[in-house]
């Protein structure tokens, strides 16, 4: 099997499992902070005996070892986003708020490769503003915030995916993995203990139907589909990337739906704004390739 092809079929796999981590964000019990620890210790103990069996590990060096703990620390500062989005509103307004990546993905890679932004990059950045008008006035004051806390968490993620494919060329993907997730465990364990001290504590040990769900996270939406994600990066450019990462949220809307019966927390506007914005994002890659062939032929004539 051709090695494009097989990278695309990974980062579908990716992308359908990551689809699930809303809903089980929605059902497990526990405030975000906990959550987010528990997911990333029990990823980062899965992952460990992975790299040991494998003979393809390769450890970085001192020096990008430190990048590699910078990314970790903007990834874990992701999942805070995310998962005090859906603690605040809910798994729907959460994903709806990550297909912004996109957006922030051109303005970012513009930043860090010192280019100029183009004409579809501004234009599509404009284009999402009546979609997210809309969603924040159909929603009621505490899922304003959720959505909000959703839009940032999509900046940060807009970070964290040019800079791994940056370095991803200095290790292989479980070993980054691994690095990645054991720092936000760190990270998450620091600020646990910290807040454990003061009046605001927040460690609490999971029930037993929220450890079934935690390994699932674990396992199933975050191991694997990282890897297989940070696997086919290897050979698929930035803008694929993209591309199919951009239906993650429409996986994560449809399953909230069916899972979650969210639809009936949200009215027709929000409904309407969710589809301005899926447009904007989704539309965005066929312009941008339309155009680049177009240029590309008139450059032959």
């Amino acid at each position: 099997m051709n090695q494009t092809v097989k990278s695309y079929i990974l980062i579908h796999i990716s992308v359908f499992l990551f689809g699930f981590t809303g809903v089980l964000g929605q059902i497990i019990s526990l405030p975000a902070i906990p959550l987010i620890l528990w997911r990333c210790v029990l990823s980062s103990f899965l992952l460990y005996p992975v790299i040991k069996i494998s003979k393809a590990t390769i450890w970085p060096d001192q020096r990008k070892m430190l990048k590699f703990i910078g990314i970790g620390l903007l990834l874990g500062l992701h999942w805070l986003c995310f998962y005090g989005s859906i603690k605040l509103a809910n798994a729907s307004v959460a994903m709806i708020s990550l297909s912004m990546i996109s957006v922030f993905t051109v303005f970012f890679e513009a930043l860090f490769n010192r280019a100029r932004l183009v004409i579809q990059d501004l234009v599509t950045g404009i284009l999402v503003i009546p979609g997210v008008v809309l969603i924040n006035q159909s929603l009621s004051t505490d899922f304003k915030l959720g959505f909000w806390v959703g839009i940032l968490c999509a900046a940060l993620s807009a970070m964290v995916a040019p800079l791994n494919k940056k370095y991803l060329k200095y290790s292989d993907p479980l070993t980054i993995s691994w690095i990645e997730i054991t720092v936000a465990a760190f990270l998450f364990a620091l600020l646990t203990l910290i807040l454990s001290v003061s009046e605001y504590s927040l460690f609490c040990w999971p029930t037993r139907q929220d450890w079934i769900y935690l390994v699932i996270l674990a396992s199933f939406c975050t191991v694997i589909p990282l890897s297989l994600a940070l696997a086919s990066m290897k050979s698929l450019s930035s803008f694929s990337t993209m591309l199919v990462f951009n239906l993650e949220t429409v996986y994560g809307i449809l399953l909230s739906i069916i899972i979650l019966k969210e639809h009936k927390q949200l009215n027709l506007q929000f409904y309407l704004g969710v589809i301005l914005i899926l447009a904007s994002v989704l539309a965005y890659p066929l312009v941008k390739t339309s155009n680049f062939k177009y240029l590309k032929n008139s450059k032959t004539i």
